[in-house]
């Protein structure tokens, strides 16, 4: 084993599975090594009806590292990552004794314990150009890309958006395996992954100016037209569209969160725009972006909402 105790690789662990996945799926398996530890996907839990190519899952594992990485140096722990994707492999993560952490470090790390997906209402207050530049910062740090979208692109955005949900119910399984990560009964509760459904609603009386993903149910009228939302959007990409990539995107992705989460700023992922290739390549084409895009978010003010649960440390390290 590593210099770092066993304890401090359990709070990591338990640190780093607090990374969004897609759908809370929690694609990811954790192996202590000699060094410090491994990390694999968990196929078993990919997305086969909208991801087959493992790019989501990817993304996802790579924001789990990027969390990792973050709660180490937190605590004085150095991490030095290679990647290695091969097989069910991702990357190994050496694990050594570091210096102290400086505040701006612990500071990331709470937002760790902060940081959620937000799909409730947003307020007016709009986004400063501060923390756009703080953002940006943050995942031009992690060699990506972050273009916010324009109002005069908005309604072509949201004219896309609304085409590639529907396209979505196309795929042969996609309502299907959207059901199954999706609490439906009181038979789910206590479930370590998936998604509440108290988590998932966007509620009543929206007006939004990009709308989120449909898990399903019946919208209901509101009785007096909505205050109309207009949050601000921002695209991440990446340079290239390899495996490598979408880990590094992953990484990018915690860390544009994070930042949002110390600016007091909530997210809401707009997945299904990128979910098939015909529409991120459309996106892509819209907006005139450089590199692939790799998620679209809504970002603003707002209330607090429920968060997800996680599965515990133990399910997650493979002995």
């Amino acid at each position: 084993m590593s210099a770092v105790r066993s304890d401090q690789i359990e709070h990591l662990v338990m640190m780093a599975t607090r990374a969004p996945s897609v759908h809370n799926t929690q694609p990811w398996r954790l192996t202590p090594s000699v060094d410090g530890l491994l990390l694999s996907r968990d196929r078993t839990r990919q997305l086969k009806a909208v991801d087959p190519d493992g790019r989501e899952l990817l993304l996802s594992c790579g924001a789990l590292l990027h969390h990792l990485e973050v709660a180490a140096r937190a605590i004085g722990v150095d991490t030095q990552v290679t990647l290695d994707l091969r097989g069910d492999a991702v990357a190994t993560i050496g694990l050594t004794p570091g210096a102290d952490p400086t505040e701006q470090e612990v500071a990331a790390a709470v937002a760790i314990l902060q940081r959620h997906t937000y799909r409730g209402r947003f307020d007016e207050q709009s986004v400063s150009q501060d923390d756009l530049d703080s953002l940006g910062a943050a995942v031009e740090a992690q060699h990506e890309l972050l273009r916010v979208v324009r109002p005069e692109e908005m309604t072509s955005v949201a004219v896309l958006l609304s085409r590639a949900e529907h396209a979505l119910h196309d795929v042969d399984g996609y309502d299907e395996e959207l059901a199954q990560w999706v609490w439906h009964s009181q038979a789910d509760e206590g479930r370590a992954d998936g998604l509440p459904r108290d988590a998932v609603e966007h509620g009543d009386g929206r007006a939004e100016s990009l709308a989120g993903r449909e898990f399903g149910g019946a919208v209901p009228r509101p009785e007096e037209p909505p205050a109309a939302e207009h949050p601000t959007a921002v695209l991440l990409s990446s340079l290239g569209d390899s495996p490598p990539d979408w880990v590094q995107s992953g990484r990018a992705l915690s860390a544009l969160l994070l930042a949002a989460t110390e600016a007091g700023l909530l997210a809401q992922p707009l997945g299904q725009v990128i979910d098939l290739p015909a529409s991120r390549y459309a996106l892509r084409d819209l907006l005139g972006t450089v590199g692939s895009p790799q998620l679209l978010l809504r970002i603003g003010h707002g209330t607090s909402h429920p968060t997800t649960p996680r599965r515990p440390a133990t399910d997650v390290l493979a002995q």
